[in-house]
Formats: structure tokens, C-alpha cells, sequence
């Protein structure tokens, strides 16, 4: 990429701003409220180096990280405080897990980063973790998983030629 000349860059700039303005209008068809949610998972994302092979840890660890967020503000309220033993637990065996480098799908940078998003006040107190798991699915679907279809579906057009 640091071969483009600079018109390039801003060409290619100015491309990704019309698909990120299309995500936005996309989702708010479907109806989701907080689309930003999957921008900061493309971010994460973008920052590990953006492998395809990656992007799957991202939303994975991160819908992991949304789940024991709100585990740490909805348990506690259901079962009583000794019930945030298991989001405790689970923040414990995520980081020996990342440590030792087990369960890369679920234990990544990307749990830790939502974990904190979550664990935000205002996602706190407002518990729109679970709000948030939907447009990180959605997220997922059109940064990842319609990419890999479409890798896959033009990997395999170029062998049968």
C-alpha cells in the first residue's frame, strides 16, 4: 500500500467512507440502533493486521466479551452478589487462556476490548450489552462472513478456469 500514489489513497479513502455511510443506512433499515459497535471490531481488527483469518476471534472474543459484561451487571441483580463468581471465573480463565495462547477463537484481544466497552458506565448502567451483541452480528456478517463467501466463491471461479 505505500507504493499508491496519493490520489490513490484518497480514492480508496473516499470509497470506504460511501460503504461505511451504506452500513449505516443498512442497519438502520434492520432497525439496529448502535452500528459504531461493529466499526470498533473492524478497528480491532484492522490493528491485529486485518487477516481474513482474524476476523472470526474479533467477533467471537468480542461477542464473548459482551456476554460477560453483562453477566457482571444482570447476574448479580438475578441471583444475588455471589453470583458474580462466574463472571469472575470467566475473566480469569480468559486471561490464562490468552496467556497460555488456548482457545484463540474466544480468548483474544477482542473479548478483553468489548469487556471493556461493556463494562463502560454508560453500557453498564444502561445494560445494552445484549443490544449490542445483535450489531456486532450483523457486523460480523457483512465484514467478515460475506467477505470470506465472497473469497472463497472467487478462489474458486479461478481454479475451474
Amino acid at each position: 500500500m505505500e507504493n499508491l500514489l496519493f490520489w490513490q489513497a484518497i480514492l480508496i479513502t473516499l470509497v470506504i467512507l460511501v460503504l461505511a455511510v451504506g452500513y449505516f443506512f443498512v442497519t438502520s433499515l434492520f432497525g439496529l440502533n448502535d452500528p459504531w459497535i461493529a466499526f470498533a471490531a473492524v478497528t480491532i481488527w484492522s490493528a491485529l493486521g486485518m487477516k481474513l483469518q482474524q476476523a472470526p476471534g474479533v467477533f467471537i472474543g468480542g461477542a464473548v466479551g459482551l456476554v460477560i459484561s453483562w453477566s457482571i451487571s444482570a447476574l448479580p441483580d438475578l441471583y444475588g452478589d455471589l453470583a458474580l463468581i462466574f463472571p469472575i471465573t470467566a475473566i480469569v480463565l480468559a486471561i490464562a487462556c490468552k496467556i497460555k495462547e488456548m482457545l484463540p477463537l474466544f480468548c483474544n484481544f477482542g473479548l478483553f476490548i468489548f469487556l471493556t466497552i461493556g463494562s463502560a458506565d454508560f453500557v453498564f448502567e444502561s445494560g445494552k450489552q445484549l443490544t449490542y451483541l445483535g450489531d456486532l452480528a450483523f457486523g460480523a456478517v457483512c465484514f467478515w462472513i460475506v467477505p470470506s463467501l465472497a473469497t472463497r466463491l472467487r478462489s474458486g471461479a479461478a481454479t475451474n478456469d
